[in-house]
């Protein structure tokens, strides 16, 4: 029965990483919607901002690809954990990724904003979903 429960809680976890699909697609719809609306002199711009919460999506592909050895280890409680943590992570910061992209490309459409500038500012919401992709490699491969 332990083995069950145990089972259950890890694919739980690799369900969660759903979120972090979620929030990339949240992100992406957020900053594309603004990136519609440019521009045709400044589009290309707008465009490279607006892709970027497609990272988390990409984080929580990796985790859930690193979590099938130890599923098969049987170290049920590393990947609910890491699924979860990965999950959560990933779809917060790629939905405030995507508002912090958007309010990027529209003050690059004003010409008040340069696309570094705009890039730089959408960092800070990933560097969070880094975090969680790091902190699970780390118990992971541990």
């Amino acid at each position: 029965m332990e083995h069950i429960i145990g089972e259950f809680l890890a694919h739980l976890g690799l369900a969660g990483l759903s979120l972090g699909l979620a929030g990339s697609a949240i992100g992406l719809a957020i900053a594309g919607s603004a990136a519609c609306g440019m521009r045709d002199e400044a589009r290309s711009a707008g465009l490279a901002v607006s892709v970027l919460p497609g990272t988390q999506g990409l984080y929580s592909f990796t985790v859930g690809f690193m979590c099938l050895g130890p599923l098969d280890e049987g170290r049920y409680a590393t990947v609910f954990a890491c699924g979860l943590l990965t999950g959560v992570a990933c779809l917060f910061s790629g939905w405030w990724q995507g508002r912090v992209c958007a309010a990027g490309i529209k003050s690059i459409n004003a010409e008040r904003m340069s696309t570094a500038q705009a890039m730089l500012l959408a960092v800070f919401p990933e560097f969070y979903a880094i975090l969680a992709l790091a902190f699970s490699a780390l118990m992971l491969v541990g």
